[in-house]
C-alpha cells in the first residue's frame, strides 16, 4: 500500500530515501497502519485528518513542498472504493 498510495515522483526516491534515512517515512507508516486497522470510512476520515494534521506539524520541504510522501487523495480513493457499502449507508443515515 505504501508503494501504491505514493506520489508518483516519490516512488523514484522512496527507495534511496529509506536507505538513507530509514525515519523519513515514519508518519506515512504509521498512518498505514492505521488505515490496516480501520473497519469503515469514518476511521479512515478521521485517520486522513490526523495523517494532515501531522504533515501539517512536521512540515518540512521535502514533504511539503516536494510531496515526498503518501498521497491523502490516493489513500481516500482506495478507502472509498474499499468502504463503498459502508460509505452508503452512513450517507443515508443506516
Amino acid at each position: 500500500m505504501f508503494r501504491e498510495c505514493l506520489y508518483w515522483h516519490a516512488r523514484l526516491l522512496s527507495r534511496v530515501l529509506r536507505l538513507l534515512k530509514p525515519s523519513f517515512f515514519a508518519e506515512d507508516f504509521k498512518f498505514i497502519n492505521y488505515l490496516g486497522a480501520s473497519t469503515g470510512f469514518r476511521e479512515v476520515s478521521a485517520d486522513l485528518k490526523n495523517f494532515r494534521d501531522a504533515n501539517a506539524a512536521e512540515s518540512s520541504f521535502w514533504r511539503a513542498t516536494l510531496r515526498i510522501r503518501v498521497s491523502g487523495r490516493k489513500v481516500s480513493r482506495l478507502a472509498q472504493q474499499l468502504f463503498a457499502a459502508d460509505r452508503e449507508a452512513n450517507l443515508h443515515g443506516h
